[in-house]
């Protein structure tokens, strides 16, 4: 155990570090007009391919932050940033290519979407793990607080540069493929990854279940709304395609800058305890969910996902520091990867479900997504007072 400092200066390095995943994630979601006009797939086929990326994830996080690949943490993290470089690459290849047959374009987006998130998937857990071994308990949230910012910065860049397709159309996608330079740069060295009998357990553990499902409901939630906000947008207020983007890359930036202000500023000040930021999270999730399902304009809609990035920024750092502080440090590795796993597998099903609830109702994903927010704000309620 190494004092706060070093540990805060690592976790300052890493963030940036992390960022990328941020950008790739809101910049793919901004970009999904574009995508479909280029592509002619429709919103339920982007989402498949989402969805074929993150169970890549969900196969890739636990088994890189279980730690079972005998390379330092700084070394992973540059080789995560190849995966990634490649996934890029396949993607914007298609969307700029010659017109291809819709079977034929939808194979390549999932293949895109799959090496991506294999390449995406321990970039967090690995980061995490690294920080939270390090890290006293009674810093552990405010620090992994500080790598989620690191992810939300990404999230603004990565919206900011979808926001360039109004400039010229291929520019976005040029910076999604040079985005993964950020882990090239992160700090070198780090412990060798052991296999120990707790880093080479692939299934959760019972004690994990509530807090993956919490990760796994939220992400979902605000998954969907992130999802089919460019063609809501569409179909809401009859823009073209290029202004949706635009308009849901902004939507997106300032929602990600609020986040990481609530996560920067707010949560290593707050004096409630991470049960109460879990449930106060989630339930203001849901509110935002139903603000913009009922709103009328553009900006109580924004306001609606304000408000639900909030939400998200208040209880996944909580979750996830109640869900370390119950395992042993070397267990925590695995406890990290499976939890970006339960995000992302959230992620991808939210696109899934979000696409094509969007076909039979414009405002069924921000109904879904104040329903699950609701259910988990009540089931982490319902949890030991004794374990937050």
């Amino acid at each position: 155990m190494v004092n706060a400092r070093p540990v805060r200066s690592l976790a300052r390095r890493l963030a940036p570090a992390v960022s990328t995943v941020g950008f790739g994630q809101s910049a793919f979601a901004a970009l999904v007009p574009l995508i479909a006009t280029r592509t002619g797939l429709g919103t339920g086929e982007i989402g498949f391919a989402v969805a074929a990326g993150a169970l890549a994830f969900v196969f890739g996080a636990p088994l890189i932050g279980g730690h079972g690949t005998g390379f330092s943490q700084g070394s992973v993290l540059r080789a995560l940033g190849l995966l990634l470089l490649v996934g890029q690459l396949v993607l914007a290849g298609l969307v700029w290519a010659q017109p291809l047959a819709p079977l034929a374009a939808l194979w390549l987006l999932a293949a895109s979407r799959v090496v991506y998130g294999l390449g995406a998937s321990g970039v967090m857990p690995t980061a995490q793990a690294w920080v939270a071994r390090e890290a006293h308990d009674s810093e552990r949230q405010s620090l992994l607080a500080l790598l989620s910012a690191g992810l939300g910065s990404g999230r603004i860049l990565g919206a900011t540069a979808a926001m360039t397709a109004s400039l010229a159309a291929p520019l976005p996608f040029l910076l999604l493929v040079l985005s993964p330079i950020t882990l090239l740069l992160a700090p070198g060295g780090g412990e060798r990854h052991r296999q120990t009998g707790g880093s080479r357990r692939m299934r959760p553990t019972r004690g994990m279940l509530p807090f993956l499902a919490a990760g796994f409901c939220l992400t979902m939630g605000f998954g969907q709304v992130q999802m089919i906000l460019g063609p809501y947008l569409q179909a809401r207020f009859g823009v073209a395609a290029v202004s949706a983007t635009a308009a849901t890359g902004l939507i997106l930036a300032l929602v990600a800058m609020v986040m990481i202000l609530v996560q920067v500023m707010a949560v290593p000040r707050l004096p409630f305890g991470r049960k109460s930021n879990v449930v106060f999270g989630a339930g203001l999730l849901a509110f935002g969910a139903g603000i913009a399902a009922a709103s009328g304009n553009l900006v109580a809609c924004a306001a609606g996902l304000v408000l639900g990035g909030i939400g998200v920024a208040l209880a996944s750092p909580a979750y996830l520091a109640w869900l370390v502080s119950r395992l042993e440090p070397e267990e925590q590795g695995a406890g990290a990867g499976w939890m970006a796993s339960a995000h992302v597998l959230g992620q991808g099903a939210g696109a899934l479900a979000g696409g094509y609830a969007f076909a039979l109702w414009p405002l069924l994903p921000f109904i879904a997504c104040a329903c699950l927010a609701s259910a988990t704000a009540i089931a982490m309620l319902a949890m030991r007072q004794s374990a937050g």
